[in-house]
């Protein structure tokens, strides 16, 4: 899936509307300029920020009344006058549209994981303490000496058309694929008998069907996931890779060190990075550790808006040192590829026995260990555990589902429109024959078992 036209600029009144936050004035000119004949790449370009525009007011929902009182809601004991601290510190995301200021609809849960005291204040839900509980067992456990687990997992997901139209509908769902230490993978069910499953070889596997937008389209699958232990590596890591050798020769691995634009591109911003990062490293052990330990200590949790809405996701990340899990994982894994370590994207669900949601994380190669897991925003999400640092540089837990080893690729059939997540796949996507379709989803473990 090519997206090189985001690396066009848009013209400069359109830019100035948008920051003006004049967006009805900014899809105007959009139009004009469409109107114009005007080279290729720029009209691909306009037209995909006609289509941002369209939807960008669903992700900034509250006005300042209603963030205030959904901000209470989350955080015990929040006054007015933290909240004006923290819109006036940056702290906050908020855009103007025509005039009114709206806040981003998760702004409330960044507070937490920027702010210590806000996170103590923050109210946990009964189902993340157990997830939290569960994880947390494990890494104990398997630092301390327990052998790996396995894991026989059933899921379910379900997606449903929005706003329907009486249409008929495509719909392609993320289902499991083998891949390093998921295995065993069988669709067991799916809504729709006229489907069609994609070959594990893709790099986001799927399962496409056709129905009515006003039915329910599901599939049930399940898999075999192995916890990840490497305990030479884990203990390497600790000791800054004393004594650990470092075989050369990296072959037939270049499609791993590859830019991909417009995201994976080695931009002089971070060539300087990189190169005050690994500035006195000599092994690839620690080149990599190094970008990892970067990540990890200096970029700070955060839920962003839809991948769509960003034109240089690792830019934006060194320029505000905060992200999610993919934006962690894909500075990562563009440093990565510049300093000549293969990496790669991976993706799917954190899932545990209670609930599972989306996650993303990347994996590299390390000559004395092949391919291994690199979590970014597990590793980095107590900054003060050494220990959990070490283990996600190349370890993993086993509460999670495989669907994509590849950021930003084609589905297998292909979409006709851009997708609702260009570059990712784990809720699934709609379109009709002549426009996109936009659905809402619901995960559901079955079964999860240790076998």
């Amino acid at each position: 899936m090519s997206l090189e036209f985001l690396l066009a600029g848009l013209p400069e009144e359109i830019k100035k509307a948008e920051i003006q936050g004049n967006i009805n004035l900014a899809r105007k000119l959009i139009a004009y300029w469409l109107s114009k004949d005007i080279p290729v790449i720029h009209r691909k370009r306009l037209e995909f920020e006609g289509i941002r525009l369209q939807r960008l007011h669903l992700y900034y929902p509250f006005t300042y009344n209603e963030a205030l009182e959904e901000a209470r809601k989350l955080i015990d004991d929040f006054t007015e006058e933290e909240f004006k601290n923290y819109i006036e510190e940056g702290a906050i995301d908020f855009i103007e549209f025509d005039g009114v200021r709206y806040f981003e609809r998760r702004f409330a849960y960044n507070l937490g994981f920027r702010f210590p005291d806000i996170k103590r204040r923050m109210k946990e839900e009964e189902g993340q303490k157990k997830k939290r509980e569960i994880l947390e067992g494990r890494l104990k456990a398997l630092i301390q000496g327990d052998t790996p687990k396995n894991y026989k997992v059933k899921a379910k997901i379900t997606f449903r058309v929005k706003e329907p139209q009486g249409k008929r509908v495509k719909v392609w769902l993320p289902i499991p694929k083998e891949s390093y230490y998921q295995e065993k993978v069988k669709v067991l069910n799916f809504s729709h008998p006229s489907s069609y499953i994609a070959p594990e070889k893709v790099g986001q596997r799927t399962i496409y069907m056709e129905g009515k937008d006003t039915e329910e389209f599901s599939v049930s699958f399940e898999y075999v996931i192995k916890e990840v232990w490497n305990r030479k590596l884990f203990e390497g890591t600790l000791n800054a890779f004393k004594g650990m050798k470092t075989k050369s020769g990296i072959q037939n691995l270049t499609d791993f060190l590859k830019e991909k634009p417009p995201h994976i591109t080695f931009t002089p911003l971070l060539k300087g990075l990189l190169d005050e990062i690994i500035q006195g490293k000599d092994s690839i052990f620690e080149k990599a550790f190094a970008i990892y330990d970067f990540v990890t200590s200096r970029v700070w949790y955060s839920y962003v808006k839809p991948y769509i809405y960003y034109d240089h996701i690792p830019h934006f990340v060194v320029e505000n040192l905060r992200g999610d899990c993919g934006f962690q994982a894909l500075l990562f894994i563009t440093l990565c590829r510049m300093a000549g370590i293969p990496a790669h994207w991976q993706s799917g669900w954190y899932i545990t026995p209670y609930e599972a949601s989306p996650h993303d994380w990347a994996v590299i190669y390390l000559p004395e260990f092949g391919f291994v897991p690199v979590d970014l925003s597990f590793g980095g999400k107590d900054k003060t555990d050494i220990n959990r640092k070490a283990f996600y540089f190349g370890n993993l837990d086993g509460f999670r589902m495989i669907a994509n080893d590849e950021f930003q690729e084609d589905f297998d059939p292909p979409t006709k429109f851009i997708r609702e997540d260009p570059y990712d796949n784990q809720v699934g996507e709609a379109e009709y024959e002549d426009e996109k379709a936009f659905g809402e989803h619901r995960i559901e473990v079955l079964s999860f078992e240790e076998v």
